[in-house]
């Protein structure tokens, strides 16, 4: 379906020609269209007060004598109406119910400036006021910021009882006139209104779409991150992850000449669980101790990652040498209470690990590779003394040479 199809313009933005949006979205769209609205009254109120200032003396200037007191006695409600309506405005608590206030304030205006021109008998006089008609509908439609229905209703409903009072109550309305200030000024303003709302909606819709397209796209690169440095199948930290994390407290316990523990367990006869229970069981397994490992790594620091197959290694700042070694033995031991059968592994029947834990403060003299080949050969020596146990690793004692003096008598 192409991008002109009007099917497709239909899905793309939909209910905007009718200013209706699907329920939630034109709950969000009016809420984003009343906090619009009543930022601009804030602003837009000085200008229409001050319009119909002008209004007023302008008018009081070109009326006659004998009704100058009568027409500023009553329109000044007019503007009374718009003060208080931007006097509102400037109370945020009363945001959400700007469409309210502001819609009762153009129906009161419309309503006086429709009715107005029936208590006049001078013609001059009516047509000055007719005058007042059609600068009270362009502000309502074009200034005051309120959605096409509720503008609407303000104009005609206004106009409705305007010219009630002035039939009732004054000496009636010149109705052709009327007809071409009051009806004229009040379509084109519709349509301007409406076509205000069009654009907004279009606006509206397209930065919602905007603001969710980047927040998917902003989730999908977090999950790539993630997925980047996570292993997926035990949710641990990966081999990348650790590798960056282990050269980083390397050199911030070289600044700091603090210990740094590095432990490598492998799960014993993994290959010869995998072929009796199958590759599904093995990785439940590895699910299982990963869950089980996640507990050793509650301080800020430690790391606890997947080193690869059924490898796994932790990494613990800060840590010397009694401390890692209770941490092995605890390690061994919780790894027992898991009591995962394993009929291959015939010391425990049950899967075992085999911890290798090396610690070292660095130093100039060695690198962190140093310190991970350390634990990798305290793991050997721990699978070679039989499994499920740990090892620590230690540095072996230096070599003496001695050199032998020789008698005089087996020289040559």
């Amino acid at each position: 379906m192409s991008d002109t199809d009007p099917r497709s313009r239909r899905v793309v933005v939909p209910g905007v020609r009718w200013l209706r949006f699907p329920r939630r979205l034109e709950g969000e769209y009016r809420e984003y269209q009343c906090q619009e609205a009543v930022e601009s009254f804030r602003v837009n109120a000085f200008y229409i007060l001050l319009l119909y200032m002008l209004l007023i003396t302008g008018i009081y200037a070109l009326a006659p004598e004998q009704v100058r007191g009568w027409w500023l006695s009553t329109y000044i409600w007019v503007g009374i109406i718009v003060l208080v309506a931007g006097l509102l405005a400037q109370v945020r608590a009363l945001d959400r119910y700007f469409p309210l206030y502001a819609g009762i304030g153009s129906f009161l205006a419309v309503a006086v400036s429709v009715a107005i021109p029936g208590f006049m008998r001078d013609s001059g006089s009516i047509q000055l006021a007719h005058v007042s008609v059609i600068y009270a509908l362009v502000i309502v439609y074009a200034m005051v910021g309120l959605r096409f229905t509720v503008a609407s209703l303000a104009g005609w409903g206004g106009g409705l009882v305007g010219a009630l009072i002035a039939e009732k109550l004054g000496q009636g309305l010149d109705w052709q006139v009327l007809h071409r200030t009051y009806t004229g000024i009040s379509l084109l303003g519709m349509f301007l209104c409406y076509s205000t709302e069009v654009r907004d909606r279009l606006l509206f819709f397209n930065q919602r779409q905007l603001l969710r397209q980047q927040r998917r796209t902003q989730a999908l690169a977090e999950r790539l991150h993630r997925l980047s440095r996570e292993d997926s199948l035990t949710g641990l930290a990966n081999r990348r992850f650790f590798d960056e994390a282990f050269d980083r407290e390397w050199r911030r316990c070289k600044r700091s000449r603090q210990p740094l523990t590095v432990m490598l367990v492998d799960v014993d006869r993994f290959k010869a669980y995998n072929d009796h229970y199958g590759h599904l069981q093995g990785d439940l397994c590895l699910q299982k101790l990963a869950a089980e490992f996640r507990r050793y790594s509650r301080r800020g620091g430690d790391l606890v990652a997947r080193f690869g197959g059924e490898e796994f290694v932790l990494l613990y700042p800060e840590t010397d040498e009694v401390e890692a070694q209770q941490l092995a033995s605890r390690l061994c031991r919780s790894v027992r209470s898991l009591a995962i059968p394993h009929a291959d592994n015939p010391e425990m029947q049950e899967v075992t690990v085999s911890v290798g834990a090396a610690m070292m403060i660095p130093g100039d003299r060695h690198s962190a590779g140093d310190l991970l080949e350390a634990a990798d050969r305290a793991l050997y020596l721990a699978k070679q003394g039989g499994r499920d146990d740990w090892r620590m690793y230690e540095a072996p004692p230096p070599v003496r040479l001695v050199k032998e003096r020789k008698n005089d008598e087996g020289e040559r």
